[in-house]
């Protein structure tokens, strides 16, 4: 059992508990459903793990299903971050629309249970993109911001290093996987595990600037 809990599983079941901790009272309706998010998360990755380990053909359907519920999620969040500015709605119809038109046709090409890369390549690159604008937006903001309290400013972050990372990880994923470091690991491994603690630390200090430190922030 003790197998199952890799690093990246340890990083989100941490994530999960803080946002336990910190979310569970919060009034806004999307950071209150942050937990149920992370759960499935978790689960979804616990099972493909399991299928993977007991030699099941197949666990890329967990991880297809899995998409559909983090690309989902995530544009919610940036909907609520966007609220103030109409262009960033067009730039969120824009990408689930086309997320959503490559999902369906590696849906209809291979069915489930195959992994769709495409999809997830460029769920990746979209989310970058949204990333990207909220970071113009803040830059030509008029009104002060401590990012150093700010729940979105560290959410938006953790996304960024994550989905960059990814991106840039599955374009040269061939020479990466080349480079061994150790004797049973590639140098992707050692990437993958980085991007996940950044993504979930950036996270797990997000929720805690949304319980606590942007409350404080405000008295100031």
């Amino acid at each position: 059992m003790l197998n199952y809990f890799t690093l990246t599983i340890i990083a989100e079941l941490s994530c999960l508990l803080v946002a336990i901790i910190c979310l569970s009272k919060d009034n806004v309706r999307i950071w209150h459903y942050f937990s149920a998010f992370l759960l499935i998360t978790v689960i979804a990755e616990l099972t493909g793990i399991y299928l993977k380990r007991n030699h099941h053909p197949h666990n890329g359907w967990v991880y297809n299903i899995l998409m559909v519920f983090e690309f989902a999620f995530i544009n919610i969040m940036y909907v609520a971050i966007f609220r103030r500015y109409s262009i960033g709605k067009a730039i969120i119809i824009s990408g689930f629309g086309l997320f959503a038109l490559l999902y369906t046709y590696e849906f209809l090409k291979h069915g489930l249970f195959e992994y769709n890369n495409l999809s997830y390549t460029t769920m990746s690159i979209i989310l970058v993109i949204y990333a990207l604008f909220y970071y113009y937006d803040l830059m030509n903001n008029d009104n002060y911001i401590r990012i150093i309290y700010s729940a979105e400013f560290w959410w938006v972050t953790g996304g960024l290093f994550y989905y960059f990372g990814e991106t840039a990880c599955d374009l040269f994923y061939d020479k990466l996987q080349a480079v061994h470091i150790a004797f049973f690991h590639s140098l992707t491994y050692y990437i993958y595990n980085i991007l996940n603690l950044l993504l979930y630390g950036c996270w797990s200090y997000s929720f805690i600037c949304r319980k606590w430190l942007e409350k404080r922030s405000e008295i100031r």
